[in-house]
């Protein structure tokens, strides 16, 4: 492509493109008031979700992507090196998109605080407070304001409940579920035990793992917690309602043996540790509602032993998960889903659970478990019927 070819406007498909990896980059964060570097993978996989241009069907994808984005940047729509290499019509190595925005910062209007937020009025419209800090203030208040700290929750329970509504945090770049794991900002953020004290919660840590977590025999010392005489698992995904469910386990009566932390997609490999002296009735599985976290039990079925018993949904922690659940935006790589591939992650659900998770699904979205809480699970008895 020539310096003339360039000077030209754009094609459609060129265009089309970079309007995707805007998105690709707002949703991972970007505001698009500064220039933002892409690496070439990430512009690769945009690119497979843009049609490929009529009577180009046999060229090499490489070669189209260069050809769009010598267009965009003959139209000074983005920027990247000029090629060291003699192969000029090679994509470059990064991708550097062009501010579209206007950098002006427009601060939101102020909320009225709570009695114990009163203080953030200073803070609102300072140059160092970003909207992040403002998102997570305006949620912290409007759950102060409606009156109900409730029982004491972990930490990331409570996160859900206070952001898991916000727009902001639905984002896929800011899950609800871990922002006291990472804001830190001052004055109030930076002070953990006077934040816990606010918010009525506690971190929970996850149980100590040792070589011999996936080797040991279910009965000894090993990530896999004995809570009854029956001879079902009960595996969870995340360390929270593991700890949630265990604890709720241990004061009521039910029929279950033993319940295990799968430490996400570590439980495809894991779940070979167990044995026939185990004697394991059944497994039960109860994780997010996402791409990854359908795909964990659907391919430790793959793995475990011969005669091991198959692992299928703890249906009724779904059923509240689906209830109680506000779904946020998965991450780019969890929300380009097909319906073939949807229809294969959801055969493993409960029929009655299939169609609004494949929609889901579809939509480019996700439930984290951390909505079933320990205040859920202590004001109801029907969420362990099926895992006995």
């Amino acid at each position: 492509m020539n310096s003339a070819d360039q000077a030209k406007d754009p094609s459609d498909e060129a265009v089309d493109l970079l309007r995707r990896l805007r998105e690709h980059a707002l949703q991972n964060g970007w505001r698009g008031t500064a220039g933002k570097d892409m690496p070439i993978a990430d512009v690769l996989s945009v690119l497979r979700k843009v049609p490929v241009p009529p009577g180009r069907e046999r060229e090499l994808r490489a070669r189209i992507l260069a050809d769009h984005l010598a267009e965009l940047k003959g139209a000074q729509l983005l920027t990247y090196p000029a090629p060291k290499d003699r192969d000029k019509t090679a994509p470059p190595r990064t991708v550097r998109l062009l501010p579209f925005r206007p950098a002006v910062r427009r601060i939101p209007a102020m909320p009225v605080w709570h009695s114990s937020l009163s203080w953030a009025e200073r803070y609102w419209a300072l140059p160092h407070t970003t909207d992040k800090i403002r998102a997570a203030y305006e949620a912290l208040n409007t759950w102060l304001l409606s009156g109900r700290p409730g029982l004491r929750l972990p930490v990331r329970e409570r996160a859900l409940e206070i952001f898991g509504r916000h727009p902001y945090f639905q984002q896929p770049a800011h899950p609800a579920e871990k922002i006291f794991d990472k804001l830190k900002a001052k004055p109030l953020f930076s002070d953990p035990a006077e934040l816990l004290k606010l918010i009525n919660a506690f971190h929970v840590d996850p149980p100590l793992l040792t070589k011999a977590f996936a080797t040991v025999p279910l009965e000894e010392d090993s990530g896999y917690h004995r809570l009854g005489r029956g001879r079902g698992l009960l595996v969870i995904e995340n360390s929270t309602t593991y700890w949630s469910i265990s604890h709720m386990l241990q004061h009521i009566d039910h029929n279950l043996g033993y319940v295990a932390w799968g430490i996400g997609n570590t439980f495809t490999g894991s779940i070979g540790s167990i044995e026939h002296r185990d004697d394991i009735s059944h497994i039960v599985y109860f994780g997010d509602i996402d791409t990854t976290g359908l795909r964990i039990p659907i391919t430790a079925l793959r793995h475990r032993l011969p005669g091991i018993p198959p692992v299928r949904p703890a249906v009724e922690l779904y059923d509240a998960l689906l209830h109680l659940g506000r779904p946020s935006r998965a991450m780019p790589k969890e929300a380009r889903v097909s319906p073939t591939e949807a229809d294969r992650l959801t055969a493993w659900l409960h029929p009655r659970h299939r169609a609004r998770v494949t929609a889901l699904l579809l939509r480019g979205e996700r439930l984290a478990q951390e909505w079933v809480s320990l205040d859920y699970l202590s004001t109801r008895a029907h969420w362990y019927s099926d895992v006995r």
